[in-house]
């Protein structure tokens, strides 16, 4: 699990496709000599298995369907990443869960400033309206942020300078593309109503008022 607080940024060295995987280099990384094999690693918001440390750099697996479901089969050597360790049992939990699940690559569609802080709209499919709350939590490319605004088809984050100073969300520009994942909350909850809509007829009859002790 993460919290989506960013520790560093740091750089995709290569990516190469090894059988049926993908093999990625993250260079620049401060904690790199702390890594071991088989840590997890959120690189800008996915959560990827460390296979080869080192000790500035480190390599993670991660098979195609990750690979082309996230920015990663977009981007090439040199684009830079917000990474985060795996929060540990007795660490303090400052963010709000992050799985580490991507949902989808989202998209910048407007970009404002205020002075020192940042306004950005994101793409939103449709049908995951329900899905981002205004003032609930949102993850963009590994990055904890709470939704200021939400249309039908677009939702909207704004950024303070601590956060465009440390993160590579400074960095963004119209047209870029992000990973996004949902709150994880919002996603049970969804799943759940879903599958009692499906599964359980609600209509109140006469049998139905039996069943519940009512005679």
């Amino acid at each position: 699990m993460f919290t989506g607080l960013v520790e560093c940024t740091a750089k995709i060295v290569s990516a190469r496709r090894s059988g049926d995987m993908v093999e990625m280099e993250i260079g620049d990384v401060p904690f790199a000599g702390e890594l071991k094999r088989g840590d997890s690693v959120s690189v800008s918001g996915a959560c990827l298995t460390v296979v080869v440390p080192g000790r500035n750099s480190f390599t993670v697996e991660m098979m195609p369907e990750t690979f082309d479901n996230t920015l990663f089969s977009k981007t090439g050597p040199g684009y830079r990443v917000n990474l985060e360790r795996a929060m540990a049992a007795t660490g303090r939990f400052e963010g709000h869960i992050v799985t580490g699940h991507v949902d989808l690559v989202s998209m910048v569609v407007a970009l404002k400033s205020h002075g020192k802080s940042r306004e950005l709209d994101f793409t939103l499919p449709v049908d995951a309206a329900g899905l981002v709350a205004r003032k609930g939590s949102v993850t963009v490319q590994g990055v904890s942020l709470t939704v200021i605004e939400r249309g039908d088809s677009f939702f909207r984050v704004g950024l303070i300078p601590e956060t465009l100073k440390f993160t590579t969300l400074g960095e963004l520009k119209i047209g870029d593309p992000v990973n996004l994942e949902y709150d994880i909350l919002s996603k049970y909850l969804k799943d759940l109503l879903e599958s009692r809509t499906l599964q359980v007829d609600d209509r109140l009859t006469m049998d139905r008022l039996a069943e519940m002790g009512w005679s």
